[in-house]
């Protein structure tokens, strides 16, 4: 288990038994899919400031479009929210360890 938890917090054991001894708990990186959802909210944001921009110089809104984009976005805020209520990858901490 602490092989586990040392490697998700990209940190060797005697690194990671440091931080548990100095009372600090390490924490993991964020999953891959972090990164995806990243790359999701910042094309969605792109895609909306086209179409801000597109309906100042025109004087109106694509509506379909903006309504495509909008929807896609709080999908993707959905689930995020879902899975963060769902709680993260929780390491280990002195009590953990029996100390």
């Amino acid at each position: 288990m602490l092989c586990e938890w040392s490697s998700a917090a990209h940190r060797t054991m005697s690194d990671y038994l440091r931080e548990l001894i100095r009372h600090s708990q390490p924490i993991a990186f964020p999953p891959i899919e972090y990164d995806e959802v990243l790359r999701e909210l910042r094309k969605i944001g792109i895609n909306m400031n086209q179409l801000a921009s597109k309906a100042h110089s025109l004087g109106f809104i694509d509506e379909r479009e903006y309504r495509a984009d909008s929807e896609r976005l709080w999908r993707v805020v959905a689930e995020l929210s879902s899975q963060m209520s769902r709680g993260g990858v929780k390491f280990g901490s002195n009590e953990d360890m029996g100390c």
